[in-house]
């Protein structure tokens, strides 16, 4: 038989179980999100598939209530756009769409690795360190998921250095959305050598505590990212839509 959590004392007028159903709801809620998410940004759910509740209901064995909730915040984030009588469609990528992700990226993150690299504090040195190793260890190396996820985890650990965590939540939702075309790359080319040489060099101007090394490294893989990324896209075409007329 379940225990019934006790009524928070900041909720005296709670009936009994109310809050703990409410908090077993937004954490399934939470749970919903990040599975959909995590499918969507490693391509799993592809650019374009059109998805319904029902579906989702059964493929993720969560409930509707659940899921709206989830959807709403993936269509905030853009990655999920409602149409009638189709239900839910994964936002499609263009090549103009990938050019803008990593424009944007190229904005934020050499500025967020500046605040960052400012006050980098040798404990902050080895969380770096610890998440570079974390994306060379072979079960990561052997899956681009695992791969990117890890990159992105490395990105991150530099980001949250800045004590800033509205700046360390705004290059985390550029990573997605950068990570998402990526995976689409990879498809046709393999960028792990690139990115991981990208990580060596920022994680050296890191230990040298090089401001300007870092961010003029991390504006310039941005571009060599993007650049590396699009040829790729174009060569393989794998975008389920492609308007060059927009591109160019």
């Amino acid at each position: 038989m379940k225990s019934t959590k006790a009524t928070p004392s900041n909720s005296p007028d709670s009936p009994g179980g109310t809050t703990a159903l409410s908090t077993a709801d937004v954490l399934r809620s939470e749970q919903a999100y990040e599975q959909l998410k995590s499918d969507i940004v490693a391509c799993v759910l592809s650019p374009g598939e059109a998805l319904t509740e029902k579906q989702i209901e059964a493929r993720y064995g969560i409930k509707k209530a659940t899921i709206r909730s989830a959807l709403a915040r993936l269509m905030q984030e853009g990655l999920v756009r409602s149409e009638p009588r189709r239900g839910y469609i994964i936002t499609t990528l263009t090549l103009r769409d990938v050019s803008e992700i990593f424009d944007v990226r190229g904005l934020i993150e050499p500025e967020v690795f500046r605040v960052s690299a400012s006050s980098i504090t040798e404990r902050g040195l080895d969380d770096i360190r610890l998440a570079a190793r974390k994306v060379l260890k072979p079960e990561t190396l052997r899956s681009h998921v695992a791969f990117l996820a890890a990159d992105r985890a490395f990105r991150l650990a530099i980001a949250e250095l800045s004590g800033n965590l509205r700046l360390a939540q705004l290059l985390s939702q550029i990573l997605d959305q950068s990570e998402r075309a990526l995976h689409l790359g990879f498809k046709s080319r393999d960028f792990t050598q690139l990115i991981i040489e990208q990580q060596k060099q920022l994680l050296q101007a890191c230990e040298k505590s090089d401001v300007p090394g870092i961010v003029k490294l991390a504006r310039s893989h941005c571009l060599a990212l993007k650049h590396q990324l699009i040829g790729a896209l174009l060569g393989g075409a794998k975008l389920r839509e492609v308007n060059l007329q927009d591109f160019v």
